[in-house]
């Protein structure tokens, strides 16, 4: 049978139509084809025996061009007419697209206003923070600090006999002069905290009663709301991904009633995990960043009031200023220190970092006792070296600690300066003096650097982990880890065996340049570089004191040098923006550092000298010199051979073990075999054997030429 084109579009939506819109179909085409219903009812009725049949044919044989174009005359022009809707849609959706960005970046260009606004209003706002902060400082220093001090002088006088500890210990409004001085600096801030914390290790340069005071700085200052704690503990590990709802509950409900420590930065809790865990958290005060904030704005404008000030006439004659230290690199630095305290997350990067270099129970730790305990070959006891040290570093969770927040496995112990007896006082001196090695070795293997070791941030832990109970230094604060450049160790390694086994200022001088530590326009200038010899001269004079060691040899002249770490941190506060050293961030303040630890282990023992633990150190480095570093390698030379022959002297390489004898303690034959078992020791031994043998040769053959002319 034969369909005519209306008919086959009958056939077509009949064979489309799912079989529940059957009806709804036959009755639309039936209204809308009202002269043809004796068709629809005959196709309907044959439809679904022939669909399939026609469909094929369809298919097989499709109708030509001109008879589609006779049966459907109206398709170009609905063709057309969609070409044009689709035409005029996607004009309206260009246009729409256009109005999005023009609306986006006027809201780009309204939020750069503000940013702007926001900028000039800081700028404006600064000045005004800085007078308000001023003003409040000035208040404080003056009613609780120079007021209680002046009022003493003026009742009781100068103390007898210059004892200023007896003076701070006089009584104020219920309290010590000196514990009055310390809850000024605590209203003041942690800018100035820092100070006090500072202080209170070096008992060797202000009165004790003082020093004791100051202590309560670096973990038992005025604490803030516990209720504030656990809120702010509470909504930082609710923003916390990582966190699940019932393990902060568990966390906050285990909180103690009260901190276990209070320093200037935040406050410290004891706690537990929901395992049972025993943990620290360390939460930041509310508000800190705030006066942080104020604090740099008015340092930063104070030094802009100070650095034009030329310099007085006729007192200042070398000098463009009155102060020619780089007053803004300074305060940069030391506000940049407090600023990198505030980031709570680089702390817990430090703490793990810290725990993959030092701690005891890292795995090289434990392979270290090992090999130690089972082997003595060479290459053991150089690797024995660079892993003996053995620290207690306490564990971070990682996925608990956020902005404000730190929560770190708990180190129990008591903080190293707790002295009440002797043993413990010689307990506690040994423990500074792994400190001390434990810095040293930070400072020149691996240039990653706990720049902040106060007293309380150190404690004296026991450790019950092995076969016997150990004494161990344990470290609970990282918030500063300072990065020191291989240049800069290598440099401190030659500088200190110049200056102690040579005393060769002049060489010292040069070796900076030569480190690239000195500005080229310092380095090329003849005139400066004597200037720094002669600088470095006077700094030498005031900070080490050389005294002879008793010897058994009458022609010995070992002396063992005694550093005052005072005059240091001056000579460099005032070489280094003189002759514009370039020195890595914090270096100052790791000189500080040292001269913190020293300043605890001269409180117990007063005669205790950190040089005697720095130098054989310092040796072991420059034998063994780690980084192949030619300026080491050439230090090395310089010390064992003659500057006017630059042959090897055995005078010279005599001396060398007798002051490290005399040094460590150890015997000549032990200091010999240390040599020879370092890593450049035997090459170091071969060299000398080999040049004394052709020396002893040269000599034989010259008394045998002598010899000869003689007998003719």
């Amino acid at each position: 049978m034969l369909l005519n084109s209306t008919q086959l579009l009958v056939v077509i939506i009949a064979i489309i139509t799912p079989p529940q819109a059957n009806a709804f179909t036959n009755t639309n085409l039936a209204s809308l084809m009202p002269n043809s219903h004796h068709v629809l009812q005959a196709t309907t009725t044959t439809t679904m025996t022939t669909a399939d049949s026609a469909l094929e044919e369809m298919i097989m044989e499709p109708p030509p061009v001109e008879e589609t174009k006779r049966d459907f005359p109206d398709l170009e022009a609905v063709e057309s007419s969609q070409e044009l809707l689709l035409e005029e849609q996607k004009e309206q959706l260009r246009e729409e697209i256009e109005a999005q960005q023009r609306e986006i970046e006027s809201q780009i260009e309204h939020l750069k206003t503000e940013k702007q606004q926001q900028q000039q209003q800081e700028e404006h706002k600064g000045p005004s923070m800085a007078a308000s902060r001023a003003l409040r400082l000035f208040d404080i220093v003056f009613n609780d600090i120079i007021a209680p001090i002046y009022t003493t002088l003026i009742q009781r006088g100068l103390p007898p006999n210059g004892d200023w500890d007896q003076f701070w210990g006089f009584p104020w409004n219920g309290k010590t002069l000196a514990d009055q001085c310390v809850l000024a600096l605590e209203k003041m801030g942690p800018t100035y905290v820092k100070f006090g914390q500072a202080l209170a290790s070096r008992p060797d340069i202000v009165p004790r009663s003082l020093a004791q005071s100051l202590r309560t700085l670096q973990d038992s200052m005025q604490p803030f709301d516990t209720l504030i704690a656990k809120e702010i503990i509470q909504q930082e590990l609710a923003n916390s991904s990582a966190s699940h709802e019932e393990d902060i509950q568990a966390l906050v409900s285990s909180l103690s009633d009260h901190p276990v420590a209070a320093a200037s930065i935040g406050q410290v809790y004891s706690g537990h995990l929901a395992n049972g865990q025993k943990v620290a958290i360390k939460v930041q005060r509310p508000g800190i960043r705030e006066i942080v904030q104020q604090d740099a704005s008015l340092l930063h404008t104070i030094v802009q009031m100070v650095e034009p000030i030329p310099a007085l006439p006729g007192l200042q004659k070398n000098q463009e200023r009155l102060v020619e230290t780089n007053l803004k690199g300074a305060v940069d630095e030391f506000m940049s220190r407090i600023v990198e305290e505030l980031d709570y997350r680089n702390e817990a990067n430090n703490i793990q970092t810290f725990h993959q270099l030092y701690s005891h129970r890292r795995p090289t730790a434990s392979s270290n006792r090992q090999r130690s305990s089972s082997s003595s070959s060479n290459e053991n006891k150089e690797h024995e070296e660079d892993n003996r040290i053995e620290v207690v570093v306490p564990e971070v969770y990682m996925d608990l600690c956020t902005d404000q927040v730190i929560v770190m496995e708990w180190i129990e112990g008591t903080h190293l300066v707790d002295l009440e007896t002797d043993s413990s006082s010689q307990e506690s001196l040994a423990l500074i003096q792994q400190c001390i090695e434990c810095t040293l070795s930070q400072l020149l293997d691996t240039g990653v650097l706990h720049a902040d070791p106060h007293g309380g941030n150190l404690l004296k832990v026991t450790d019950t982990s092995g076969e016997q109970e150990i004494k161990r230094l344990g470290y609970i604060d990282f918030g500063l880890l300072s990065t020191v450049p291989v240049q800069v160790r290598d440099g401190l390694v030659c500088a200190v065996a110049e200056l102690v086994f040579a005393r060769n200022v002049t060489a010292v001088a040069n070796l900076f340049g030569e480190l690239q530590l000195l500005p080229e326009d310092i380095v090329s200038d003849p005139s400066e570089r004597m200037a720094l010899t002669v600088e470095l001269q006077q700094a030498m004079a005031a900070c080490l004191k050389y005294e002879p060691v008793p010897s058994s040899s009458p022609t010995s002249s070992t002396t063992i040098p005694s550093l005052r770490f005072d005059k240091l941190l001056d000579a460099l506060t005032r070489l280094v923006p003189r002759f514009r050293f370039q020195l890595p961030p914090y270096f100052i303040n790791n000189a500080r550092a040292l001269g913190t630890l020293e300043g605890m282990a001269r409180e117990i023992n007063p005669d205790f000298n950190v040089l005697q633990t720095m130098y054989p150190y310092i040796l072991g480095r420059l034998l063994s010199n780690p980084t192949n570093s030619p300026i080491v390698e050439a230090t090395v030379q310089s010390l064992i051979r003659s500057p006017v022959t630059g042959k090897i002297d055995m005078q010279r390489i005599k001396k060398l073990v007798q002051d490290a004898t005399v040094l460590t303690g150890y015997s000549k034959k032990k200091v010999i075999l240390d040599v020879l078992q370092s890593r450049n020791g035997p090459r170091l031994a071969k060299t000398v054997a080999k040049e004394q043998l052709k020396q002893a040769v040269a000599r034989r053959l010259s008394f045998v030429k002598r010899t000869k002319r003689m007998r003719l």
